[in-house]
């Protein structure tokens, strides 16, 4: 829309400086008052010439028309451009200030904290409700015993003496992972401890 604006102000105004400057006429030089003169003149002798001196007071009047026709083009072309040109100007200044004000809105927030995957939260006080039923598979608000169902069901899934043979890591990684179901559990279970399965230690 700038972009716009600006062109039209540099074209209007290029067109009132062609008929300002170069499409004179021969009356450019006379003032309004002595136009206004000079077209009642040519009117009262219009009404009684005949012939070439009737011609000549027709062109006269025609001249006169069509420098009354320029200065009101110059004038009509240069309000568009300054019409345009502080348009183009607004729009510029609103989108510094509206830029300024994003800048320092994004400033002045504070850095949100990345949420902790689920799965890898350090403790269940950490973990919100939906996230340790989404780790478990239930809704917030599953019953006890649904809640302890997917518990058991997840951590065989995770059985510790399935992890004989296997990397070091991914070892490590599923018995984080059945750290991470218990504490889901004893969250939504508002228990204060679930103790590890005997066999974890041994896997």
């Amino acid at each position: 829309m700038r972009t716009l604006l600006v062109l039209v102000a540099l074209l209007a105004g290029g067109y009132a400086g062609y008929r300002g400057l170069v499409a004179q006429t021969s009356y450019s030089s006379h003032s309004p008052a002595q136009l206004d003169e000079l077209e009642a003149e040519h009117q009262r002798q219009l009404l009684k010439a005949s012939g070439e001196a009737f011609d000549t007071h027709q062109l006269s009047l025609t001249l006169l028309r069509e420098e009354r026709s320029r200065r009101f083009e110059v004038r009509a072309s240069l309000g568009v451009a300054g019409l345009s040109f502080v348009s183009a100007l607004v729009l510029t200044l609103v989108s510094l200030v509206r830029s300024r004000r994003r800048t320092g809105t994004s400033g002045d927030e504070e850095p949100q904290a990345t949420p902790e995957p689920i799965g890898h939260y350090r403790s269940a006080g950490k973990a919100s409700r939906a996230q340790a039923a989404a780790l478990l598979g239930v809704r917030p608000d599953a019953p006890r015993a649904v809640i302890e169902a997917a518990l058991q069901a997840q951590l065989a899934e995770r059985d510790p003496s399935h992890l004989h043979g296997l990397d070091p890591e991914l070892r490590q990684r599923v018995l984080q992972q059945r750290e991470a179901l218990l504490q889901a559990a004893n969250l939504l279970l508002g228990r204060q401890e679930i103790s590890l399965p005997s066999d974890v230690s041994q896997g």
